[in-house]
């Protein structure tokens, strides 16, 4: 009996010292909904920039894998494809280097861009889709293809060939519910560069291209491809081709990769908020699945430090629509394949009285905050400054800006503006954004109070033209707060 309570005694005393130790642990949350922030630098789990440009993502298990360009030397020439690993979709952790500059001669000195990797469950292998180049331009036009037993091992590089002897330049790959593989790329149909994009069927094994499905948008000058299909429809999302500049993106759909595909409708903003596509992500969770639209800003002067934009994609597949719309931050749960976005801000803007100093014949005021990105205000004449007012109704807190601005195919220039606000209409405050260069949307965070809103477009920078011809235009303008 004595040695009874000795054993009881004892596992008290380990059980408390148990719980006194977990007491003194750190609190860790196990909330799987995390938030996705765009604009900031994107660090991996040891603090270093996240080094995935151009890239996709692949699912093994209960991991994402994401597979990119590393242009942490912010050239345009290949250095390695990196591969990252997380359980969220938001701490990512470096992995390896699957492909190197010496996995193959002919890597040394090449461009390698658009890695995009899906998995062949009859070989048991993963295989690498790329865009290849020499290392002095873009004359080659090829795809490069690569296999590993293991996503995120050394990859055997199989060479690099133009598919069917048509040029390839963007590219990606998309893998069917049936496990039918497709290769989509800006070929050259009528012999211009990426003037027609080309739909190919690739063998059983991946690693080569099988037969010609069709071609997708003739002489539409488009690239930046992105596959992805919901409730029972193909959607087809591309840019169009203006280097490393943004532009107006968009979608089509068929029910069949072979097509027909439906005309070009527009995504998102006049320049898809400054971004280009790159992959579509299904997120396949316990209680519904979500779309992730991948994107790269890019900053062709240091391409290491360009950015990943990510936004919920909203796909309709029995009606054939698809939206895209910005936020700064939001949240998801991988697990669930739940999307949520702040509860503290709403568009304080649309709808609103709208007035400017003049307005062209059809293209009122009220166009820039209709809520339509496909309208717009513009200035009787390319007067600069110029400048677009709403009255929000009431004094109000503001917290964000977003400007959707005039471009030309996405690339011919930055404006360079003003943000001046009132609580009376009469006396302002200036938010001075001259120093601005980004190009088609941009993204003011502000903690203010103010009733009016003035946006005074002081000038535009044409990156391409000694002047600036345009005429003060504004797309749209969002105000948000609460």
């Amino acid at each position: 009996m004595t040695q009874v309570h000795c054993v009881s005694k004892l596992f008290i005393s380990v059980a408390l010292l148990l719980a006194l130790f977990l007491t003194a642990l750190p609190n860790v949350s196990n909330a799987a909904s995390v938030t996705i922030t765009n604009g900031p630098v994107w660090n991996d789990t040891t603090g270093g920039s996240i080094q995935a440009h151009g890239g996709s993502i692949i699912k093994v298990g209960s991991t994402y894998y994401w597979i990119g360009e590393d242009k942490l030397n912010n050239s345009a020439n290949f250095s390695n494809v990196v591969c990252y690993s997380s359980t969220d979709l938001k701490n990512w952790a470096w992995v390896s280097y699957p492909l190197k500059t010496t996995s193959a001669a002919e890597l040394a000195s090449s461009k390698i861009e658009r890695p995009k990797v899906i998995y062949n469950s009859t070989t048991g292998k993963y295989v690498m889709w790329m865009h290849y180049e020499n290392g002095t331009d873009y004359s080659l036009g090829r795809v490069a293809v690569a296999s590993s037993s293991s996503v995120c091992g050394s990859y055997t590089y199989h060479g690099s060939f133009r598919p069917m002897n048509y040029e390839s330049r963007d590219l990606t790959v998309f893998k069917d519910d049936d496990g039918t593989a497709y290769l989509v790329s800006a070929s050259n149909k009528n012999g211009g560069a990426n003037d027609t994009m080309a739909i190919f069927q690739l063998s059983s094994d991946y690693l080569s291209v099988a037969s010609f499905k069709t071609w997708y948008s003739d002489n539409g000058y488009r690239e930046a491809p992105a596959v992805v299909k919901q409730g029972g429809k193909y959607f087809l999302i591309t840019s169009q081709a203006s280097g490393w500049y943004p532009n107006q993106g968009g979608y089509s759909t068929a029910t069949s990769m072979a097509g027909p595909w439906t005309a070009v409708a527009p995504l998102g903003n006049t320049s898809t908020f400054a971004t280009q596509s790159t992959f579509v992500l299904p997120i396949q969770g316990t209680s519904t699945t979500s779309y992730l639209y991948m994107a790269d800003r890019w900053n062709s002067s240091a391409l290491g430090t360009s950015r990943y934009i990510w936004l919920p994609l909203t796909l309709n597949g029995s009606s054939g629509t698809a939206s895209l719309e910005w936020y700064s931050s939001w949240n998801l749960d991988a697990a669930t394949g739940s999307v949520t976005y702040p509860s503290t801000l709403t568009n304080l803007s649309q709808g609103k009285t709208a007035t400017a100093s003049t307005s062209a014949s059809g293209y009122a005021a009220s166009n820039a905050n209709d809520g339509n990105y496909q309208t717009s205000w513009k200035a009787s004449a390319a007067t600069w400054p110029s400048w677009w007012q709403v009255d929000l109704g009431s004094t109000k807190t503001v917290k964000e800006i977003d400007i959707s601005w005039y471009m030309v195919k996405g690339s011919e220039g930055y404006h360079q503006y003003k943000i001046e606000y009132s609580t009376n209409g009469t006396s302002y405050t200036t938010i001075d954004r001259t120093s601005n260069t980004t190009y088609g949307f941009t993204t003011d965070s502000l903690n203010i109070s103010a009733r009016y809103i003035r946006i005074q477009l002081v000038n535009a920078v044409l990156w391409n033209n000694p002047s600036n011809w345009y005429t003060p235009t504004l797309w749209e303008v969002k105000v948000l707060g609460s």
